[in-house]
């Protein structure tokens, strides 16, 4: 009589397919620990200072003018170890991310094996079966026997992820990575400042050295001044080694000055990847002066919030720990495991593939937490202990981030103030040297008040490059203060965020 097998109804056929999806949809809705929405802080309506209209430029250095200073942060950029290692920290975040998101998944192994088995032959059946006469884990045979057997399948297991659990772990993750992108974004802003600032620097000291050297050459000519005045009797000592003292003040502040200028071409090569002194002939070159921009658009305070790296990475670092409150959460509910195994067991390789070899095994586990000592509980109250913490520092970086504009504008606009004044004095200088240079020619003024009034218009100059070096550096602090400097376009070549 030939069996047929019963046919299944469409209700229990709709039913069996229908539970996984309503598996899966009350999986999602059981998600332990609070849900983040990102917090809404408030912010000054504008800044202080500087212009409310418009974004800074992302490419802020390219504002100076200055084509070397594009191609250092340019190569910085590319080479510069402190930003590949804050990319490296980028792909350590993504490993780890993948590596949560792989613990909330089936996990499935294949084995084969094989094995000789030759019982001893001066033993009993009773002695291999065991005092309790059950078989144990070695095959059970007749003395002497011998015998083959060879194995092979699949074997499973999943831990449900009923309370959100693993989601949440894959939510710090995100969140963490994401911070990780952040931080790579703050380090480009902070190399690119450091890189303009040496570079800057550079300059003012090669236009000080160049100051300096003018009046090296005053010193001299007053000093030979005083030495013939001298021999002929017109003057005395007193003034001669006036003239020396003078002479050697302006030797020394020189050679400080070419110290301090080769320490920021050392900086910049670091900055580079490249040994410390290799940049020298390079900048070496004689170049412009670069020209800081006059107007500078600062947008509104509540830009930051979304502008600086620093910033959003502290704000997905709150992100991050709420999830964390989830995952201890979630600890304190029960948790099931399933597991399965299907194998192909035989004692020949001929009929190992076949049905009659078949061997499945399916399992289930539940772990109900009873007892612990208040463990998992004190874990909850640190996470979300964490979180509040996580929630100050972000409050604490838009704060500081407010703070470092404002400091930034206060300095640019008292800086510049001083700037004119002394370009003013600078003025003032220059033309009392050249009314002197008049006077002489009319033979109306001597040689050493020509000299005098030189050497004030040279010190003028140095203190005028000294004020718009400083001009210069607070609108690099102002750009970096911003957020301004990192590149979506690379983050996104990256992979990034």
């Amino acid at each position: 009589m030939t069996k047929t097998a019963p046919r299944m109804g469409s209700e229990t056929l709709a039913a069996r397919l229908a539970a996984p999806a309503m598996l899966s949809v009350l999986l999602a809705a059981c998600m332990a620990g609070p849900n983040y929405s990102e917090p809404t802080l408030a912010t000054p309506a504008a800044f202080s200072h500087g212009e409310p209209t418009g974004q800074p430029a992302p490419a802020w250095w390219r504002t100076f003018h200055d084509p070397m200073l594009d191609r250092l942060v340019d190569e910085a950029r590319a080479s510069n170890l402190d930003l590949h290692q804050a990319a490296l920290r980028v792909e350590e975040a993504r490993h780890q991310a993948r590596i949560v998101g792989a613990a909330t998944a089936p996990t499935i192994s294949a084995d084969a094996q094989g094995g000789y088995t030759r019982l001893s032959k001066t033993t009993s059946i009773a002695a291999l079966l065991g005092e309790s006469g059950t078989p144990g884990s070695e095959p059970i045979g007749a003395p002497g026997t011998a015998f083959e057997t060879y194995q092979t399948g699949f074997d499973a297991s999943w831990e449900l992820d009923l309370f959100g659990a693993g989601r949440r772990a894959l939510e710090t993750a995100d969140a963490r990575t994401a911070s990780a992108v952040w931080s790579r974004r703050d380090a480009e802003i902070i190399l690119t400042a450091e890189v303009a600032r040496a570079y800057l620097d550079y300059r003012a000291l090669d236009q000080r050295i160049a100051v300096a050297d003018a009046l090296q050459e005053v010193r001299d000519d007053a000093l030979l001044f005083h030495q013939i005045r001298r021999r002929h009797g017109l003057t005395s000592t007193l003034d001669e080694r006036t003239a020396e003292r003078d002479r050697a003040s302006i030797t020394a502040a020189r050679e400080d000055l070419v110290a301090q200028r080769t320490a920021q071409a050392h900086a910049l090569a670091v900055l580079l990847a490249r040994p410390p002194r290799a940049l020298i002939n390079d900048l070496a070159e004689t170049q412009a002066a670069p020209t800081a921009p006059a107007v500078i658009p600062v947008g509104l305070p509540s830009d930051l919030l979304r502008r600086r790296p620093d910033v959003r990475a502290a704000e997905r670092n709150l992100a991050a720990a709420t999830a964390e409150i989830g995952v201890a959460v979630a600890d304190l509910y029960p948790s099931i495991s399933l597991t399965g195994a299907i194998h192909l067991v035989s004692s020949s390789l001929s009929t190992l593939i076949s049905s009659d070899s078949l061997q499945p095994t399916a399992g289930a586990a539940l772990m109900l937490p009873l007892f612990d000592g208040g463990r998992r509980r004190a874990t909850v109250d640190l996470r979300q202990t964490q979180a509040q913490e996580a929630l100050l520092s972000y409050q604490g970086a838009v704060l500081i981030a407010l703070k470092d504009v404002e400091d930034a504008l206060s300095r640019l606009e008292a800086d510049r103030v001083r700037e004119e004044q002394i370009r003013a004095a600078e003025s003032a200088a220059r033309d009392q040297w050249t009314t002197l240079q008049a006077q002489q020619n009319a033979g109306l003024a001597t040689a050493l008040d020509l000299l005098a009034a030189r050497a004030s218009f040279l010190d003028a100059s140095d203190a005028r490059i000294q004020a718009q070096g400083a001009v210069d550096l607070d609108v690099v602090a102002l750009f970096k203060a911003l957020g301004g400097g990192w590149d979506d376009r690379r983050i996104a070549d990256a992979g990034g965020l």
